[in-house]
């Protein structure tokens, strides 16, 4: 999946040093991402003609609310980047957080960006934080936890996306549905609900999205603020019963909301967690890294300078 990112910003500088740094930081991350730089408004408007943008970046004092309401009644799928002066009065942000708007101070380094919009989108552009207590798995691990709850709900299929619908695991029997267009209509379901929650200014809420046909029932909730986790009954062979497949739903979803997938085998996962524990508990103490080895550790002379 690709990701298209809008930023408007006056600035040429500024504006070339936030797109490499996105890029570069998307390279080193292996996530595809699009940077479509503006000058102004009215150019952004005209990018935004012609393509579909997942993020805009944009000034919130150069009418940023209003930018981003443009652009997002021709994409709901649109998120907002704003970005504020740091002494800004509380009462100057209040209609972007009732619009839902994710807001940030200007940064001063580019890297201050990338950890803004890897926020604003989900993704793991800058090192995340919060996500180092949390236990590593793999998509092994994942596709594990599916299998127990599709048991659990006897359900056709059970599907795990991004917010946007972009398909991380599924697991059943597809048949002949067109997995692409569900996924997809189940994340447009979510957009208003999400949204609601930001404009609540609670945004750690969770949704129900169920719809109950003649042949089939569709349970979905979102795991964490992006991600999505769904249910479908091919009635044929079950009738499900709404509060025991929301209780495995949420159970799940949960599960996966504290999960952090990482690429590799269990070994390598392992691994890769030791090492990560290692160095960080060397540097707390000698304030290097376990596997650095310094330019000169292989000159016996150079050691002894």
């Amino acid at each position: 999946m690709r990701y298209s990112i809008l930023i408007v910003e006056e600035d040429d500088t500024r504006r070339n040093a936030w797109s490499e740094a996105l890029l570069q930081a998307a390279t080193e991350h292996e996530i595809a991402l699009v940077v479509t730089a503006a000058r102004s408004a009215a150019a952004a408007q005209f990018h935004a003609g012609h393509r579909q943008f997942h993020l805009l970046v944009a000034s919130l004092a150069d009418d940023g609310v209003g930018l981003a309401g443009r652009l997002r009644a021709r994409s709901a799928h649109l998120r907002a980047l704003l970005l504020h002066q740091p002494d800004i009065a509380e009462d100057d942000l209040r209609d972007a957080r009732w619009f839902g708007h994710n807001l940030a101070p200007y940064p001063e380094e580019p890297a201050g960006l990338v950890g803004a919009v890897g926020s604003a989108l989900g993704l793991p552009l800058a090192e995340d934080l919060d996500a180092q207590g949390r236990p590593a798995a793999t998509l092994g691990d994942v596709k594990v936890l599916l299998d127990v709850l599709r048991w659990q709900t006897k359900a056709q299929l059970v599907i795990y996306t991004d917010y946007i619908g972009n398909m991380i695991a599924n697991r059943g029997d597809p048949a002949n549905l067109d997995m692409d267009a569900i996924s997809s209509l189940i994340a447009g379901s979510f957009v208003n609900s999400f949204e609601l929650g930001r404009a609540l200014r609670d945004p750690h809420t969770r949704h129900l999205s169920v719809l109950e046909g003649e042949h089939f029932d569709v349970f979905a909730t979102n795991a964490g603020s992006y991600h999505l986790l769904a249910l479908i009954f091919d009635k044929e062979f079950v009738s499900p019963k709404l509060g025991y497949a929301w209780l495995q739903l949420q159970r799940s979803a949960d599960q996966l909301s504290q999960m952090r997938v990482v690429e590799g085998s269990v070994g390598e996962v392992i691994s890769a967690e030791l090492t990560a524990s290692l160095n960080t508990e060397f540097d707390r103490l000698f304030g290097g890294d376990l596997l650095e080895t310094p330019d000169n550790a292989g000159d016996p002379q150079g050691r002894h300078s």
